[in-house]
């Protein structure tokens, strides 16, 4: 099976996400909450000991911090797309080839090629299929592929 496709920002942020979720292997509510819960603690000492000064105002600032980081890390997708551009991935087309031994993939001056047993994480979700390998993501784009495609990268994924 053969197909051209390219790597939009939404992909490129919905395949972070998938890996992101993958790599903290379901930890993300547990750190999400204690970032929380920190910068609570944060924020009733600054209160608590309120005086217009600058200790005082700092605690406050790391408190503020350390809820917003909670957050953001129950949603990371903007931070992907933030740094799309600079992923050097914008605009390139790639040609990719599958077949039941594995995947490779042609883009601009780079190449791979990838056992399906050299996968260590392989992973899908409404708009992306991704596979990790040789310290790369990869990332195919399901609006690029038929159904038949898909069904059958799923098979040749999941055979190995």
């Amino acid at each position: 099976m053969q197909f051209e496709y390219e790597i939009p920002v939404e992909e490129y942020a919905a395949a972070q996400v998938l890996y992101y979720q993958a790599w903290s292997k379901g930890k993300i509510v547990k750190r999400a909450f204690a970032y929380i819960v920190l910068g609570l603690f944060y924020l009733l000492i600054a209160i608590a000991r309120w005086a217009p000064d600058w200790p005082a105002v700092l605690v406050l600032f790391t408190g503020v911090l350390f809820i917003y980081t909670g957050i953001a890390t129950l949603f990371p997708a903007r931070h992907y797309r933030r740094y799309y551009p600079q992923s050097d991935l914008a605009g390139k087309k790639y040609r990719a080839e599958i077949d039941e031994s594995g995947f490779s993939v042609n883009g601009d001056g780079c190449s791979w090629r990838v056992l399906w047993t050299e996968a260590l994480h392989k992973g899908e979700d409404t708009s992306v299929f991704i596979f990790c390998a040789k310290g790369t993501i990869f990332i195919f784009g399901k609006k690029f592929l038929t159904d038949e495609q898909q069904q059958t990268l799923r098979q040749c994924a999941a055979a190995n």
